[in-house]
């Protein structure tokens, strides 16, 4: 009877143990949600939460790039810069080279995809850790920035660059809504959600088919739990890092360009060390390991949530803005303590 009684913990443990792993970020921003509705004013509101929505929007195009690097067991701290590179690029293109938004933004995609082949050639060829590499080529990125700006920001950017972003492509439903509940309703909240929005859920759904059912993101998991056994069992492991690399910093040239949309301005300072930390939070909250193989889309896009309810709690509650990241390193603090954990039950 002993036997069975251990048998059944050890099953209800096991059981325990894979729904922190495969849910935890889930049951982290049910949680925190259910909470933040109960105690803090004005949060459980259409509007309030829509505004979490398109705030979340931006950061999980660029933490769906680094939840690949994170698998393979890497990391890249130059995003921010790459982000801020980007942006500042845009601007020059669109304002001051009056070139058209159907050319600014592939190249721009394709600048941030030339950053990547740098940052993944560095750390495959030339054997130096990621954390060294890209920590190195963030400052070299953002140094070019300031050099190619000008230290200048770009404001009133033109409209065929803002309207790849803002258009509101569910308004073609709104002619029978109220208008009392297009101001203030749920349903009139959601028909006034921007493009931008709907491109990083177009991006999330791209990258899960990309992660869990192909080869590439099974490979992932491979080369991020031993790189000698994916070598070994046929994996192109050089081609692979590398390659993630590449669309890891394409993903970032993206978030740039909805970013640089969404508040109306290029310029380098809006990415940097702040924006690469909170991805980085965003990922591990999601259930990413830092020690590599493990990650899932579903749970980065509730990381991404979990990171911006807490900014917008810190700004409802009028708290001192600067708690803000204090709190998100307790956060990331408690995400590796918990990862840990988990790799010693499993």
């Amino acid at each position: 009877m002993q036997n069975t009684l251990e048998k059944s913990k050890g099953t209800s443990q096991s059981l325990w143990v894979r729904f922190l792993k495969n849910h935890g970020s889930i049951l982290f921003f049910a949680v925190l949600f259910l909470l933040s509705s109960l105690f803090v004013p004005n949060f459980f509101t259409p509007r309030n939460v829509m505004t979490v929505i398109k705030q979340a929007a931006v950061p999980l195009v660029a933490c769906m790039g680094l939840m690949l690097i994170l698998t393979t067991g890497g990391i890249d701290l130059s995003l921010g810069y790459t982000l801020g590179l980007c942006s500042v690029l845009l601007g020059m293109m669109t304002k001051r080279y009056g070139i058209a938004a159907w050319q600014a933004i592939p190249l721009t995609l394709l600048i941030g995809a030339a950053v990547g082949l740098v940052n993944g050639s560095i750390v495959q060829f030339l054997h130096v850790p990621a954390f060294i590499a890209t920590l190195g080529s963030g400052y070299v990125l953002y140094g070019i920035a300031q050099i190619f700006g000008k230290g200048d920001a770009f404001y009133q950017l033109p409209e065929d660059l803002l309207a790849f972003g803002t258009s509101r492509p569910l308004m073609i439903f709104a002619g029978g809504v109220p208008e009392e509940a297009m101001k203030n309703g749920l349903i009139g909240q959601i028909l006034k959600l921007p493009s931008y929005v709907f491109i990083a859920l177009i991006v999330a759904a791209i990258m899960y088919v990309v992660r869990h059912k192909t080869t590439y993101g099974r490979n992932l998991s491979v080369f991020g739990f031993n790189a000698k056994t994916a070598r070994l069992s046929g994996v192109r492991t050089a081609r692979l890092n590398v390659a993630t690399y590449v669309i890891s910093s394409t993903l970032v040239a993206l978030a740039s360009v909805l970013l640089t949309i969404r508040v109306n301005c290029a310029q380098s300072n809006l990415g940097g060390s702040n924006y690469t930390f909170e991805i980085v939070t965003a990922a591990v909250v999601g259930g990413t390991s830092l020690a590599g193989g493990v990650s899932s889309v579903v749970n980065c896009l509730f990381g991404v949530l979990v990171t911006k309810t807490l900014e917008n709690i810190v700004n409802l509650m009028a708290v001192n803005i600067y708690l803000y990241q204090p709190l998100m390193g307790v956060v990331i603090l408690i995400a590796i303590v918990l990862d840990a954990w988990k790799n010693r039950k499993l």
